[in-house]
């Protein structure tokens, strides 16, 4: 049977369809060995090269069958409507340079949302009025965060850090660095990453290179995952959105 993910990014079950951008080769064939269906956003040509293909800037999972998708995706809401999900337009362009390009780029854990309310397009504050709002300064927060269940995250962002553990969420903060972005200094954390069964937590590269791995590792062992570790560098490919799952 299945179903779809009713906790955003954090999957009860085997993970069956995920939204996503271009990925590499190696985690595509990852991905097919455990056949998880990929739903491919259009890349969007009016932000950064570096992430026209990043889905952590196109859309945002609320929580089962509903999301939040940048309105010029219209394969991505075509597609998902055919699916039977409830998909909130945004109401402006995810167009230019930033912070006009994070409009969608929040964090959803738990009871709790994250981000730069500054900037957030009105489609998300419609479909997350239930949820408790986390004020951040960081615009790029779904890029900056790896949820590992509903009370425990791991960023690389002070911000996102200290609020987030001000709100009584396990937090652990790490280096900058260590990410792979073509084009930048470095990636984040959270477009590395996603979790692809409720203890399996996926990194698209090898984390054991990172400096900070025996941190990550620990914290995540603490909060009962395991770690799914490539063999190529780590790389910031904007995350996964995990959105049907197998019942478990």
């Amino acid at each position: 049977m299945m179903r779809f993910v009713n906790s955003p990014n954090l999957p009860e079950g085997r993970v069956k369809t995920v939204i996503c951008g271009e990925l590499s080769d190696e985690l595509n064939d990852f991905l097919d060995s455990r056949d998880i269906e990929r739903i491919v956003i259009a890349p969007n040509k009016y932000i950064d090269p570096a992430t026209e293909n990043h889905v952590d800037m196109a859309a945002v999972h609320i929580g089962k069958n509903k999301v939040a998708i940048d309105k010029n995706q219209i394969i991505l809401i075509s597609t998902l409507k055919e699916k039977g999900f409830t998909v909130y337009d945004s109401q402006n362009e995810i167009k230019g340079e930033y912070p006009k390009d994070v409009a969608l780029n929040f964090a959803i854990i738990g009871d709790y949302i994250l981000g730069n309310f500054s900037y957030a397009d009105s489609a998300l504050t419609l479909g997350t009025t239930s949820l408790k709002k986390i004020s951040v300064r960081q615009g790029y927060c779904k890029c900056s965060c790896l949820i590992i269940n509903e009370n425990a995250l791991i960023t690389d962002d002070m911000s996102i850090h200290e609020n987030a553990a001000r709100n009584g969420i396990d937090c652990l903060l790490i280096s900058k660095g260590d990410v792979s972005l073509p084009g930048h200094e470095y990636g984040f954390i959270g477009g590395a990453s996603g979790k692809i069964s409720k203890s399996d937590v996926l990194f698209f590269g090898d984390i054991t290179k990172h400096k900070d791995y025996k941190k990550i590792a620990d914290f995540i062992e603490k909060h009962g995952c395991n770690i799914i570790s490539l063999d190529f560098p780590l790389t910031d490919f904007g995350g996964i959105i995990p959105v049907i799952e197998e019942t478990p």
